[in-house]
């Protein structure tokens, strides 16, 4: 990110009282997005597909152990495959935004909290997706979920509080 400090692009944008990078300034705006995004998405996406091919190349007639975690290590490499996916998915909208800015010459209105609105969903749902997805932590969350719950206990014996005057 410091060569968009050092090209002065950050700028103060009055209709959302924020700090940030014109649209219409394509290189900080290509800069941003590839090393932000880009960058990282591609590395983490070639690594796991190699893993994943290293993991199905290997021989059917190894241990039992040896299959158990290779078929473990695959369904973690899955989990994570789903969690990138996410994150492209919300990421398109910022990226269509630009795109059309880019090509109309134009800012909409609304494109900053379009742009932001994608990382702030994606936050949540990543949050909320780790610890559905991790089976530690799911029994973790549904274990202190049950706790907290008030039920009815069916033929239980009422008690009375005894008054007594003074």
């Amino acid at each position: 990110m410091c060569p968009v400090l050092i090209w002065n692009s950050i700028i103060y944008l009055p209709n959302d009282s924020i700090c940030f990078i014109s649209f219409t300034n394509i290189r900080s705006t290509l800069w941003v997005v590839f090393i932000s995004y880009g960058l990282p998405l591609t590395y983490l996406s070639l690594i796991y597909i190699r893993i994943t091919l290293f993991l199905r190349q290997q021989s059917s007639d190894i241990e039992l152990a040896i299959q158990r975690r290779q078929k473990r290590d695959l369904v973690a490499i899955q989990r994570i495959f789903i969690n990138v996916g996410m994150l492209i998915v919300t990421g398109i909208p910022g990226i269509v935004v630009i795109i059309m800015s880019l090509i109309n010459g134009v800012e909409y209105p609304l494109s900053y909290r379009i742009l932001w609105i994608g990382v702030e969903v994606s936050f949540t749902i990543l949050s909320i997706q780790m610890v559905f997805m991790t089976p530690q932590l799911k029994n973790i969350v549904m274990k202190r979920w049950k706790q907290n719950q008030v039920t009815i206990l069916d033929g239980a014996i009422q008690m009375r509080a005894a008054v007594t005057a003074q």
